[in-house]
């Protein structure tokens, strides 16, 4: 039985290819209609920003949650783009 020996550089590029594949099929999988809610954390990886600048926003009035958990400001994707898409064509 042949054995494949890989250092360190090949198990970490392989493993960023696999999670890079997965990620794809997830949100490929993803049906258009159940876009669920993302908290600050998840609305600021959509938006490749901080949480603290999701709260500032917020704060400031300029986003608007979508919806609450608690205290818990929740966003849609959808709106979080239409706030980027508003905001490029200033």
């Amino acid at each position: 039985m042949p054995v494949l020996r890989a250092d360190e550089r090949f198990v970490e590029a392989l493993a960023d290819v696999i999670a890079e594949r997965v990620a794809e099929r997830l949100d490929r999988d993803r049906p258009d209609d159940e876009e669920g809610f993302l908290d600050a954390d998840g609305a600021a990886r959509h938006l490749s920003t901080t949480r603290q600048r999701i709260h500032e926003l917020t704060s400031a009035g300029v986003l608007r949650p979508d919806g609450r958990d608690g205290r818990r400001p929740l966003f849609r994707r959808s709106s979080l783009d239409l706030y980027v898409e508003g905001g490029a064509r200033r």
